[in-house]
């Protein structure tokens, strides 16, 4: 017993060292692994190498944070969708740029701290996303101060924002 489980160490160990690398190949269709979902359509997304994306997603932020209704809507397509924390939106940019002009009002000020991004592309090129992470403070009109951490997904089409996902934390309670 004691060579038998000294034969599957030494098997475990050898295992271990061999390079697995090279039996790794660049489609999934090859993956065997048993998910506990099945996926309608795999992507399978590469990073973005180019910085256009990236881009256009940060100076939309920044479009944000100067509370700039003009140089924001050079960023978005005519047609626009927007899932955020309390808020839906799917219509025209015009009518976007009116709800943020409303927000806007309320607002004193407004800070980014951006954290990370993350740009990718799926293999076949029909779609295009940019991820950012980031901490917004918000001064309203009144002094009220409120801090939240932030997940954006944006979704690019020809250049410009044609959608955003919002992910958003708000800090706990003391």
């Amino acid at each position: 017993m004691k060579t038998i489980s000294s034969l599957f160490v030494i098997a475990l160990i050898v295992a271990a060292c061999q390079n697995h690398d090279a039996k790794i190949s660049e489609t999934t269709s090859s993956d065997t692994t048993k998910y506990p979902y099945e996926f309608k359509k795999v992507q399978e997304w590469e990073m973005n190498k180019d910085a256009k994306n990236g881009l256009t997603t940060l100076n939309v932020i920044k479009s944000f944070e100067n509370m700039d209704t003009l140089a924001m809507g050079k960023l978005l397509h005519d047609s626009v969708w927007f899932n955020l924390d309390g808020y839906r939106f799917k219509g025209t940019k015009s009518q976007f740029l009116k709800d943020v002009t409303g927000e806007f009002a309320r607002m004193r000020n407004l800070k980014i701290e951006m954290e990370d991004m993350e740009s990718v592309i799926n293999k076949d090129k029909t779609e295009e996303w940019v991820s950012l992470w980031y901490k917004q403070v918000t001064t309203t009109k009144d002094g009220k101060v409120d801090t939240i951490q932030l997940y954006n997904d944006f979704k690019l089409k020809d250049g410009k924002v044609q959608g955003m996902s919002e992910y958003v934390q708000h800090p706990m309670k003391k």
